[in-house]
């Protein structure tokens, strides 16, 4: 999500007239004999320390380099923040022109984890969050073979080999049922169709899936970008899997049944 610059700039404001010095009315006496006012923020101190601390996290979060220095006295912190709000906001005030002109290239699309296929982030999410970009995905994984196995109501393979079971191109048979992404009225396009779906997930989980759950960190380094695409990779074939339409041949019609192929039938998912 882009900063919002307008926010920012509302919040400094905020600081910057909460702290403004007013008179409270109170008098003390100094030692030449003079009475001076008494001055304080505007705003209690409470209200004072508080957004102070909302200041300072868009500083941190605006400026990657930027640091602290103002501690002691909340007095001396406020005055270390309003020196930095006048030295910064020049910048904040003309943030979208700085952007136009100081982003090299358009960045794109950008891919939302939250909006992964939920048998992807719904496994992944609690390890993610943690840190452990390697459990996420071999979570998403796992819980990806487990949906498939029971779409397919086979149990008895798994990972790879149920993927061939699933997307293979030849009929259906007793125990054994079919994914269908589509009809096969177009014979060559139904064949790459699900040729390419056995590909995408036997790669997915021997190239993807194995390596995260068999070798080390140092055997297997990923940086969170290439996480990300892994699970986008597998959000994918989740949707395939979703979506597609099981066909399966009742084992009464095995036995020599006329015209067994008419004996394909279709079951919703």
């Amino acid at each position: 999500m882009a900063i919002n610059y307008a926010w920012v700039l509302a919040e400094w404001n905020k600081f910057l007239d909460m702290t403004e010095r007013v008179k409270t009315g109170e008098t003390h006496p100094t030692r030449s004999g003079e009475i001076r006012h008494v001055y304080s923020f505007k705003a209690p101190d409470d209200e004072v320390k508080k957004q102070l601390a909302t200041v300072r996290l868009t500083f941190q979060r605006v400026f990657e380099n930027w640091e602290w220095r103002g501690f002691g006295s909340l007095n001396h912190q406020v005055n270390t923040m309003r020196d930095q709000i006048h030295s910064y906001l020049p910048m904040i005030e003309r943030s979208e022109e700085i952007e136009a002109n100081l982003t090299p290239d358009d960045p794109g699309p950008q891919i939302a984890a939250d909006d992964l296929h939920p048998w992807v982030w719904s496994a992944a999410k609690p390890h993610w969050d943690s840190g452990n970009d390697r459990a996420a995905i071999h979570a998403a994984a796992v819980n990806i073979n487990s949906r498939l196995r029971k779409k397919l109501g086979r149990f008895d393979v798994s990972e790879s080999r149920a993927v061939r079971e699933a997307f293979s191109i030849e009929d259906p048979q007793p125990g054994r049922p079919r994914l269908r992404l589509c009809p096969p009225d177009d014979p060559e396009h139904f064949k790459s169709v699900h040729v390419g779906a056995t590909n995408l997930g036997c790669g997915l989980f021997g190239a993807v899936r194995n390596p995260v759950a068999h070798l080390s960190d140092e055997d297997h380094d990923l940086t969170e970008q290439e996480a990300l695409e892994c699970l986008a990779a597998f959000s994918l074939f989740a949707r395939w899997i979703d979506r597609a339409e099981v066909q399966e041949k009742p084992a009464s019609e095995a036995a020599g049944a006329p015209d067994a192929q008419e004996g394909v039938r279709s079951q919703p998912t």
